[in-house]
């Protein structure tokens, strides 16, 4: 049986050490080009239909 990466402690926890995972997308390292390329979004409603950074 195959086991979730995420069940190993040690990976777990240094996992949460990351800067996206402490600093939400202002740690992604790719959120600042990505922010660029969206228009004003202010007053619209917006469906995130992603995953997270799995």
């Amino acid at each position: 049986m195959s086991q979730n990466i995420y069940d190993n402690q040690e990976f777990y926890e240094n996992y949460n050490k990351l800067p996206r995972s402490v600093e939400g997308l202002g740690g992604a390292p790719e959120w600042p080009t990505l922010r660029e390329m969206l228009p004003d979004l202010n007053g619209l409603r917006v469906l995130d239909l992603g995953c997270g950074f799995g």
